[in-house]
């Protein structure tokens, strides 16, 4: 009898402890219950998530923010070339890093936000390249950029010139290199991996998913976990309905910038995904279901992850299928940008060194674009098709 009643006794303090650890570890919800059936790919992203009182949860003017910088950096490269213009060194930099009000002497692209905007935040996209890679990396890759700054402006003074072997210039429409490659495209197609895929893909929808979710920041009314994944949202498009009206052949009227483009003209059989993942992946984080967020936003990552093969593969393609040295040699920097980004593309175990070895296969020879051959452009094609099952 004794027996027993210590039996019982001690069976009580393991079901007490249990219920206790249960207590500490659970995650209140804070919101009601949303139905997955209720999300709507018509309706704006930030009008489905709301709070007690009616009012959004969702912020996106961070991540827009820093796109739009993307955007009009990007946008005073091109205008500089389309013009017959030096592009600054100093005042790329300054773009990148936020610095030197540097918003206030270029356009602003985007239509959301103006020079002030930009100036006056805190964002930049430097602080955003290989956020989740290394300290030492992330310095690697900021140096990187810069000495693409410093590359562009040096060509730039050639830009009246006729590019070719050994000469920095014009070829048709593009400004290239003495080797002929066209550094705009470099810097704005390996920003897409560096800035847009490693810190959507790698930060904000890998490592962000373990952010606190039971209360809401300070001042705000969004818990941290919300954030990450609106700012995930925000980093990819500045439109409130992501890819609205289109289809596979036709483009919507309202334009798609970076990665978000990208990702429909190179992913057709997985596009169509990303806003619906979105907008599940946001209810199952007011639900508390967590493993349907992850679910989610394994899709969103290896959907934007193949686009990005698929781009490269693209742009080697329009190599071979080119009549013109120009377009040859237009296509051939757009392909270095996307292999270059290749090395963010985490859940298929790419890496720098399987970005470098292409890359270093295809023009670091004595004349780089100029040596390029059919079998160089095999080779890289085998690569990516191998590593990312294309």
């Amino acid at each position: 009898m004794k027996f027993l009643k210590c039996y019982q006794f001690l069976l009580g303090l393991v079901l007490l402890a249990a219920t206790s650890c249960e207590n500490e570890t659970a995650v209140p919800n804070l919101r009601s219950e949303l139905s997955y059936n209720d999300l709507n790919t018509n309706e704006s992203y930030s009008t489905q998530f709301l709070d007690q009182s009616g009012t959004s949860t969702v912020d996106l003017t961070e991540g827009n923010i820093s796109l739009s910088m993307f955007q009009s950096m990007d946008n005073y490269i091109k205008s500089s070339v389309s013009t017959n213009s030096r592009i600054d060194q100093g005042l790329l930099s300054n773009l990148f890093n936020n610095t030197e009000s540097s918003y206030s002497q270029i356009e602003i692209k985007g239509g959301l936000f103006n020079a002030s905007d930009l100036n006056n935040s805190e964002e930049s996209i430097s602080a955003r390249v290989a956020p989740s890679r290394s300290q030492a990396e992330i310095l690697a890759t900021q140096a990187y950029f810069e000495s693409l700054f410093e590359e562009i402006d040096a060509n730039s003074l050639s830009i009246n010139e006729e590019a070719s072997i050994n000469q920095a210039g014009k070829l048709g429409n593009y400004l290239l290199n003495n080797k002929g490659i066209e550094v705009a495209q470099v810097i704005q197609k390996s920003l897409l991996g560096a800035f847009q895929l490693d810190y959507i893909g790698n930060v904000l929808l890998n490592s962000g998913l373990n952010a606190d979710n039971s209360t809401l920041v300070s001042d705000r009314n969004y818990t941290q976990l919300e954030h990450n994944w609106d700012l995930a949202y925000a980093t990819l498009t500045l439109n409130p309905i992501y890819l609205e009206g289109f289809s596979d052949t036709e483009k919507g009227s309202v334009s798609e910038f970076g990665a978000g483009a990208y990702i429909w003209e190179y992913n057709k059989s997985g596009y169509a995904k990303i806003y619906p993942a979105f907008l599940k992946g946001r209810a199952a984080i007011v639900n508390n279901d967590l493993v349907e967020m992850e679910n989610q936003a394994l899709v969103i990552r290896q959907e934007f992850e193949k686009s990005i093969a698929n781009a490269a593969l693209g742009y080697l393609g329009k190599w071979r299928t080119s009549t013109t040295e120009d377009k040859r040699a237009h296509a051939i920097g757009e392909a270095l940008g996307f292999i270059y980004s290749l090395r963010f593309a985490s859940t298929y175990q790419a890496d720098a060194n399987f970005s470098d070895t292409i890359i270093a296969a295809l023009i670091n020879s004595e004349n780089g674009f100029w040596d390029i051959d059919a079998a160089k452009i095999n080779t890289a094609e085998a690569a990516i098709k191998s590593k990312f099952n294309l």
